[in-house]
């Protein structure tokens, strides 16, 4: 027999036991009392909501199956995706033209600069101060200078 505390509505201990048909009895009590016990404790036990019960039958998973889609709306979107794929690729070849134009532009002006340039250092170019060209003299050393001296007493 075990005893717990009423919800407050009478000073007395309630006793509280369990039939074999999972039946709660309260014996000492009043019946608006007992029932309050009744509600409160069945609503106080800590069964879980249905929608959480794992309860798979006849081999079915937890998964929730994929809609197929219809037969017509597959070529309808196959016509679709071809369309758009025909539309990005368009898009993608006019973007790598534009690309191709500008750098035959960009080509186009460094040939004329580097022309440019060529032509203004010809007319620099007779006014420009001749560079003179230094010999540097050649040290050569007493080995070399021996060296030298033994190969033409050989001659």
């Amino acid at each position: 027999m075990e005893t717990r505390p009423s919800n407050g509505l009478s000073s007395r201990k309630e006793s509280c036991e369990t039939h074999p048909q999972g039946l709660l009895v309260f014996t000492g009590s009043s019946d608006r009392d007992a029932n309050l016990a009744k509600q409160f404790w069945i609503g106080a036990s800590m069964y879980p909501p249905n929608e959480s019960q794992l309860v798979l039958s006849r081999g079915s998973s937890q998964r929730l199956r994929v809609a197929r889609p219809s037969r017509g709306s597959v070529l309808e979107k196959r016509d679709v995706t071809a369309e758009t794929l025909k539309i990005q690729e368009s898009e993608e070849k006019k973007k790598y033209l534009q690309k191709a134009k500008k750098r035959d532009e960009i080509i186009q002006l460094l040939k004329k600069q580097r022309e440019e340039r060529i032509s203004k250092e010809l007319v620099s170019l007779p006014y420009k101060p001749k560079a003179k060209v230094h010999k540097a003299k050649k040290v050569i050393s007493e080995s070399d200078k021996e060296d030298q001296e033994e190969v033409k007493a050989l001659d």
